[in-house]
């Protein structure tokens, strides 16, 4: 019984899958000496047939040699919300998935990954990510609690959706509440290390920087470092420069860090030990050399792509960040002292309310200053 009514479902999911296609590529409104066939009612019964012998053949051929062979564990194939539905029905057991949706930039990416994989990895579920995604290209993800999905098949589309509530930078504890049987698709950005703060240890393993990328990065460090050779007890400290556009500042209410904070900071560091070097990543280097002093103990990074940046931000000692993700996952990774900008948002604007708590989303331990 079981057989013959997969057989069916397949026979009906042929058919619909057809229909779908000829109405992509038009077919029922040919242009040209054509159209005169499908007005005519044989014409039009014998694409009825057409989509019926294609159906048939979809049925017993196509969907039975790229499915029947395959572990639905690995569930590595096109599925769309029907054939996941069908295996639900008929009781296939299978790990049930996590989507996040990915946008922004590398800062953003990556609190999107570690939201997701832990989401997934407290409740056994798979993360949905694809190999071409640009966090594999970057780091050396390891399929273990992910697994490999074409998004092209429009799976997260057929989860559930669950939003932030607007807190993109802060926390909401009744995520950590979802059920673990069914398949979930979140929108937003999650950017709280609350969510993932049992898991840290296990995420800085995870995401190790592709041998080409921390190649480059230590080859650039330590020809910055040769040329301070003779500093003993050198501390160095990364200093990333996030300046947001005006629209992010005027309309939305992000802010700045101004020239005084991150002189401000640096001397913190000064006053801390005896001997610093400072290297600076901005992709904003006029406004870098315009305001920050250029001294002996400075040294502008430039003309990397950000993952490189980034790689070489993590092999310093410190942190200092202005506002951003970039700069929050460079404080994190390096485990260091960081010091951040205490006012990242104007009170009352669009960008303020989606702090739950600044404690929600800057580390604890970490140090604020103006």
């Amino acid at each position: 019984m079981g057989s013959s009514w997969r057989i069916v479902s397949c026979f009906f999911s042929s058919i619909r899958f057809v229909y779908v296609k000829m109405v992509q590529i038009n077919v029922w409104n040919i242009s040209g000496h054509f159209r005169f066939l499908l007005q005519n009612r044989t014409a039009k019964k014998l694409a009825v047939i057409c989509m019926l012998l294609t159906g048939i053949y979809y049925t017993f051929f196509y969907h039975h040699s790229a499915h029947h062979d395959l572990p639905y564990q690995d569930l590595s194939e096109k599925y769309n919300c029907s054939s996941i539905a069908h295996m639900d029905k008929i009781g296939i057991k299978r790990n049930k998935s996590v989507c996040v949706k990915f946008a922004g930039g590398l800062g953003n990416q990556m609190f999107a990954f570690c939201f997701g994989y832990t989401i997934a990895r407290k409740k056994n579920m798979h993360l949905v990510l694809t190999r071409e995604h640009i966090l594999t290209q970057y780091f050396k993800l390891v399929p273990y609690h992910w697994r490999d999905y074409d998004l092209n098949a429009g799976i997260c589309g057929c989860f559930p959706l669950i939003k932030d509530k607007g807190f993109d930078c802060g926390y909401d504890k009744k995520l950590e509440h979802l059920p673990s049987d069914k398949d979930l698709s979140f929108l937003g950005f999650f950017q709280s290390w609350r969510y993932w703060k049992n898991y840290e240890n296990e995420l800085r393993q995870i995401l190790q920087f592709q041998d080409n990328i921390l190649h480059e990065a230590k080859s650039q460090f330590h020809n910055i470092l040769s040329k301070h050779k003779n500093d003993q007890g050198l501390t160095t400290i990364g200093v990333h420069i996030r300046r947001f556009e005006r629209y992010d500042t005027d309309e939305f209410g992000k802010n700045n860090a101004p020239k005084e904070y991150i002189i401000n900071a640096m001397d913190y560091f000064r006053n801390l030990y005896k001997k610093c070097l400072f290297l600076i990543f901005s992709i904003k280097m006029k406004w870098t050399k315009k305001n920050i002093p250029q001294t002996d103990d400075t040294f502008l990074v430039e003309g990397n792509s950000a993952p490189v940046d980034l790689a070489m931000l993590t092999l310093t000692n410190h942190t200092i960040m202005t506002v951003g993700t970039f700069g929050w996952m460079a404080g994190w990774m390096t485990q260091g002292k960081t010091v951040y900008y205490k006012h990242p948002a104007t009170p009352g604007s669009e960008f303020s309310k989606l702090y739950s708590n600044y404690s929600d989303h800057f580390y604890p331990g970490w140090i604020p200053m103006e």
